[in-house]
């Protein structure tokens, strides 16, 4: 059986069968992959650790031509990002990272530039807990850049006029930020002051490592975040389920 060596790191596992998981990694090689892991849930599985959140590692996989999934032989665990999961709201943010490039990556697809900003990402999470929402913020911003679907932030998408000072409207599918003008009306848009929009252009342009310099209140981030989450669940059409949960384990009144 040949098998293919891939860095990657884990964005999650499910049952499967009686004692087997499916995982889900994101590669540098293969980009985001699935993959069975045959007796990953016995009492004496060595591959336990190795298929842990976004526990980074060396993978030996391994797909049939006619199958869909991978099949995982072997791992080297790599980092563990334990400072990480220390406590129940740091597995959360975790969790919501994960579904984020879970939700928009497309599987079999590298994306070196993708893979780089996880851990960039992961650093800033490790050295600055505290500025989690502004590194998702920046995360989505940059991926949503790297993936093809960057975010128009300072002219009007269908005028042309520049937003600079103006309440601005997400729009998914109509060309990103609009104007007030030019918005429409509807439910599937989602406002940003012009603070929040200076907020947004900054954070794009600054370094993963350097985004907890931005000082912002906490309910500032927070609305800032469920913003730019929401459009991009929009412009993919694809929910993410874990931001509500995330809501409710560090609600406004604990920030």
């Amino acid at each position: 059986m040949n098998f293919t060596a891939a860095k990657g790191m884990v964005l999650g596992a499910t049952a499967y069968a009686e004692a087997d998981k499916i995982v889900q990694i994101y590669t540098l090689q293969l980009g985001r992959v699935r993959a069975i892991v045959k007796g990953i849930r016995k009492p004496k599985s060595k591959l336990a650790s190795s298929i842990d959140l976004f526990t980074e590692s060396t993978f030996s996989l391994h797909k049939k031509a006619s199958g869909s999934l991978y099949v995982l032989g072997q791992a080297k665990i790599l980092n563990g990002y334990a400072d990480l999961k220390k406590d129940f709201l740091a597995i959360t943010t975790l969790q919501v990272l994960a579904e984020i490039v879970s939700q928009s990556t497309p599987e079999g697809e590298p994306h070196t530039e993708v893979y780089e900003l996880l851990i960039e990402t992961l650093d800033g999470l490790k050295k600055e807990p505290q500025s989690s929402e502004l590194l998702l913020i920046a995360f989505v911003l940059k991926l949503m850049e790297f993936l093809g679907y960057p975010l128009e932030l300072e002219v009007c998408g269908e005028c042309g006029e520049t937003l600079d000072g103006k309440k601005v409207y997400l729009i998914p599918h109509r060309g990103g930020s609009l104007c007030e003008n030019c918005q429409g009306s509807g439910s599937n848009r989602f406002q940003v002051t012009p603070m929040g929009l200076e907020v947004l252009k900054k954070l794009r342009r600054t370094p993963i490592d350097r985004a907890h310099v931005l000082k912002l209140k906490p309910m500032v981030s927070r609305q800032i975040l469920l913003t730019i989450t929401g459009y991009l669940e929009r412009t993919l059409e694809k929910p993410f389920r874990t931001l509500e949960y995330y809501s409710k384990v560090l609600p406004l009144e604990q920030l």
